[in-house]
């Protein structure tokens, strides 16, 4: 069967090939096409484009222009969602069906609350066109309201049509945002830019200055032996919470979770390290309060939060290392090998927080020797401090 586009579908479509194609960010993208839709006569008082995404916090986002104000975003989170209106929504209809929809407000009856919501507002019209995708675990769609008059059928042919040809490149900018929520949030952010930049090939890192932070749990072993697998998981998630709050609060980069411990970086320049020191200890500072109101309050049932961290500041190799098809895009040298070492010396001294030599020296903060203790895989023992 052959499809004819009409003069005004043509003209959205040649603009989509020519230059629309060229802007990348989807807000932009939305609202000139809809531009160009209203200005080819088609009377629509209201758009709306529901896009399904792959994020650890947002389950979806959606835009909606109406008639003479600015565009509104919305995303819907994982978490204290109420996902009933859509339960009952035109757009979860054209999910499940995969075939456009279409109501008269004024003449059907519905339950759905959003047309009912629109009927109140004064629109007279809806129809609603799935956006295209090949990926089918992912859902996309845009919807059109009319306020003046009704749809015509030439206008419904039309908006099927400019649905139809927008598709592909909203699907190349959806799955574009979904490869790099996904890689900053397995990766971190700046080793997810790294890798989708192109640094993947194995052995391929930059060698850069950072303090190099280390915290882990303690008890932990003994918490796994003595409850439930669920509960395990819901204690290290609590502790991560905290940790990873307070790192990316002061412009750290977590690289690595391990077992119980973590593993983050603070960038530093080679001519004001001390800047780094200061991010580092102003996370460890964070940490410290998260985990004290956290135990005050600690939840019926939960055991207090007890942990050991590390400070070091050296140069580490920042790249990819693995198997020829598996890799993992971290930190790796001696200083690394150090602050990991650190933590155990922190378990000794039975001390929250410990800082080494190098870092103590380039902070300038006030810090407190508590001796020089044998490190594990070193040749010579380390002069270890804490602030004062």
């Amino acid at each position: 069967m052959t499809f004819l586009l009409s003069d005004r579908v043509r003209s959205i479509a040649d603009w989509l090939l020519l230059e629309g194609n060229q802007l990348f960010d989807i807000d932009q993208l939305f609202a000139q096409l809809v531009d160009r839709v209203a200005q080819a006569g088609i009377p629509i008082g209201r758009v709306s484009l529901n896009l399904e995404i792959l994020h650890p916090e947002v389950v979806g986002e959606g835009r909606v222009w109406l008639c003479g104000q600015a565009t509104g975003t919305h995303r819907l989170n994982r978490v204290d969602t109420d996902m009933s209106e859509y339960l009952n929504s035109p757009v979860r209809r054209v999910d499940e069906t995969g075939a456009p929809f279409r109501i008269r407000l004024t003449d059907d009856v519905t339950d759905m609350p959003l047309l009912s919501r629109l009927t109140r507002e004064g629109f007279l019209d809806y129809f609603i066109a799935p956006i295209q995708v090949q990926d089918k675990h992912r859902s996309a769609a845009m919807s059109f309201a009319a306020k003046r008059t009704y749809f015509s059928d030439d206008d419904l042919r039309d908006l099927t049509h400019i649905v139809a040809a927008v598709s592909p490149i909203l699907e190349a900018r959806i799955v574009r945002n979904i490869a790099r929520d996904l890689l900053a949030t397995y990766l971190g952010s700046g080793a997810g830019e790294r890798v989708y930049a192109g640094q993947i090939s194995r052995g391929d890192a930059d060698n850069i200055f950072a303090a190099i932070l280390f915290a882990d749990l303690r008890s932990f072993t003994r918490f796994t032996a003595d409850n439930l697998s669920t509960q395990v998981l819901e204690r290290l998630n609590h502790w991560f919470d905290l940790a990873v709050d307070a790192v990316e609060a002061h412009g750290g980069e977590v690289l690595k979770f391990m077992g119980d411990g973590m593993l983050a970086i603070f960038p530093a320049d080679m001519m004001n390290p001390r800047e780094a020191c200061g991010h580092a200890l102003a996370a460890a500072a964070t940490l410290d309060n998260a985990v004290s109101t956290w135990n005050a309050a600690c939840p019926k049932g939960q055991t207090r939060i007890d942990y050991g961290l590390s400070l070091h500041l050296g140069h580490v190799a920042f790249g990819n290392i693995g198997g020829k098809r598996r890799l993992d895009f971290t930190v790796v040298g001696p200083a690394v090998n150090l602050a990991s070492r650190l933590l155990e010396v922190a378990k000794v001294l039975d001390s929250h927080f410990v800082v080494s030599t190098a870092f103590a020296g380039c902070s300038g903060r006030a810090m407190r020797s508590v001796g020089v203790h044998p490190v594990r895989g070193l040749d010579l023992p380390e002069e270890i401090f804490v602030p004062c």
